[in-house]
């Protein structure tokens, strides 16, 4: 066969390359185009399922009247027209269900380049839906969706304007808002206060602030009432402790506030659940609830305590059978000296107990667990030493009142650790008696053998009723 002269190869290159064209356009369509659905000659994505039917024209219109208007400079305009029920109709003759308008949805998506051109896009969006005869849902945001609102048709733009403003504070990442509900993302929870402040101020529906940096909600139950700021504060912090992985603050006027707090293991549960009992609340009652998959420890923080008109200006008794007065400071480091009170050693195990003195001028609460660490020979800190809760059921710590002189024991415990190799054994412990108080460095009697990778499990405060050795 001779070859083809150059015109005809030259056109059957162009026919190829339009081929190529079609095929290209052909799978994107595909691509943007839902499973199962059509593309109407009015720009309207049909959804009806298995059925091959197309809109009443009043719904194709509806859709092509947004495309008209709100796609012509406003915002990028997609639409869709949903089968409601895609049933098919049953027996001869039966009316078809797809023909009736109000058996379809259009659904808007509008899209803007900028967060400050939403509120202009949802003006026109609404100002060219109708009510009826069929449903509508109306969505506009940007092109990243940092900023999203769902729209009510016959309803006003408010809804993207106080969205808008919420977006710009300073720290929030992203906004949606729907009718019945908002959520507002923050980068970190130093911005989560600021937040609900911006969502406070405006009539907004129940919304629910997340963290980015922990996993931490803050969620209203009515809209325009937050959690007290004492509440807000106290989730952002509990975020950040160790072994804590979310955290749910729900409340608001007139609903109490109540803090949900999820944690990785049941020796962080205890250990969690023993801080938060230790923590001194003015508010109202702050319930409290750290969980696992296997169980949950409950308490509630704060409030007046009811002591019956027989015992005025008491509290219910503590774990030593004491009552402890209403609003009875917690005990402050300052005001705690803290020493070794013993070390001894039995059956393999180990034992160091301190002692906090309380040398204030007033009784006070000290309850939760002590903070330990070590210090080696080599003056570094012992690696790798995990510190546990040693507590019995509730797993919670005892309330203990200490009067000016009184005196609270806690007790760490290891296993014994080999010392054969001559290893950089401890020789002192770092001792943080209280939440938040200061590190008070300790000297103990002997060596430690508390070595890389030991296991310490310290207990709570208790009273100390003068049972210990005074030896040792």
């Amino acid at each position: 066969m001779l070859p083809a002269p150059a015109a005809e190869r030259g056109r059957l290159a162009v026919a190829a390359v339009v081929v190529l064209v079609v095929a290209v356009l052909g799978a994107l369509a595909l691509r943007t185009t839902p499973l199962g659905a059509v593309l109407d000659a009015d720009g309207c994505t049909v959804l009806a399922g298995e059925r091959d039917v197309h809109p009443p024209e009043v719904v194709r219109e509806a859709a092509a009247r947004v495309h008209e208007v709100v796609g012509g400079g406003t915002a990028a305009v997609a639409t869709t027209c949903r089968l409601l029920d895609t049933t098919p109709p049953t027996g001869l003759g039966a009316p078809d269900p797809a023909a009736d308008p109000a058996a379809w949805e259009v659904g808007v998506d509008a899209e803007v380049e900028g967060v400050d051109a939403l509120p202009a896009a949802a003006e026109a969006v609404l100002g060219t839906v109708t009510a009826g005869p069929g449903a509508w849902r109306l969505d506009v945001h940007d092109a990243a969706r940092t900023l999203a609102v769902v729209l009510t048709p016959g309803g006003d733009a408010d809804l993207a304007v106080d969205a808008l403003a919420v977006r710009r504070v300073p720290g929030v990442a992203e906004v949606w808002f729907g009718p019945e509900a908002g959520r507002v993302v923050v980068a970190g929870g130093d911005a989560v206060a600021d937040a609900l402040t911006a969502v406070a101020g405006r009539d907004l529906p129940v919304t629910t602030v997340e963290a980015l940096d922990h996993w931490l909600e803050v969620s209203q139950v009515h809209p325009g009432a937050w959690p007290d700021a004492e509440a807000v504060a106290l989730a952002v912090d509990v975020a950040a402790w160790e072994g804590v992985w979310r955290v749910v603050l729900r409340g608001g006027e007139p609903a109490s506030p109540d803090l949900t707090v999820r944690v990785e293991d049941d020796a962080h549960r205890s250990h969690v659940a023993s801080r938060l009992a230790s923590v001194l609340r003015a508010g109202p009652p702050l319930g409290y609830h750290v969980t696992t998959d296997g169980g949950a420890l409950d308490g509630v923080l704060g409030g007046p305590v009811d002591a019956g008109p027989d015992a005025p200006g008491t509290g219910a008794p503590d774990a030593s059978g004491q009552a402890a007065p209403v609003q009875t400071p917690a005990c402050t480091a300052d005001g705690l000296r803290l020493e070794v009170a013993a070390v001894d050693a039995a059956l393999g195990a180990r034992f160091l107990v301190l002692r906090a003195t309380w040398t204030g001028a007033s009784s006070c609460v000290l309850s939760g667990v002590p903070t330990l660490a070590f210090t080696r020979q080599s003056g570094t800190r012992t690696p790798d030493v995990t510190q546990l809760p040693d507590l019995v059921a509730p797993d919670v710590p005892p309330q203990d009142v200490l009067e000016p002189g009184a005196a609270a024991l806690a007790q760490a415990r290891w296993r014994a650790m080999s010392t054969s190799q001559d290893p950089d054994v401890a020789v002192g412990v770092t001792v943080r008696a209280v939440t938040d108080g200061p590190a008070v460095d300790l000297v103990p009697p002997v060596t430690l053998d508390v070595l890389p990778g030991a296991t310490v499990e310290v207990g709570p405060w208790r009273l100390d009723e003068g049972l210990l050795d005074p030896d040792g």
